[in-house]
């Protein structure tokens, strides 16, 4: 093993150790299909190490959450320079709070479809 000069363990020193593991023809496929956009080697060196894997974004779903983000940021603007909280402001937020949670359903239920392999999502 490569010590630094404090006699710990270097995690940025060379790879050169090799981990050599058997898996079936589903589980190889399991793997690939898991694997987004790296080697299977870094992929599965990160999850061993505690790394948790970034998944794809909807970037209409980013757009869409920006939009209420401005909006609630406006409102919380109109309730400061008010010093006020109306009924119209109150409809708002509440508004907000329901398209907030109709998008995390709809993208926990996309994460659910990628997860069993459905590409209807």
């Amino acid at each position: 093993m490569i010590e630094n000069e404090s006699g710990t363990l270097d995690k940025r020193a060379k790879r050169t150790r090799e981990i050599s593991i058997r898996v079936n023809d589903y589980e190889l496929a399991e793997i690939k299909k898991r694997n987004r956009g790296s080697t299977v080697a870094s992929w599965l060196r990160g999850l061993a190490l505690g790394v948790t894997p970034a998944k794809p974004v909807d970037p209409e779903l980013v757009r869409q959450l920006g939009r209420l983000g401005s909006n609630l940021n406006q409102l919380t603007k109109y309730v400061h320079i008010e010093n006020s909280v109306n009924a119209e402001v109150l409809t708002e937020i509440q508004a907000i709070r329901q398209e907030l949670h109709r998008l995390v359903e709809i993208s926990i239920e996309q994460s659910k479809m990628a997860v069993r392999g459905d590409n209807d999502c």
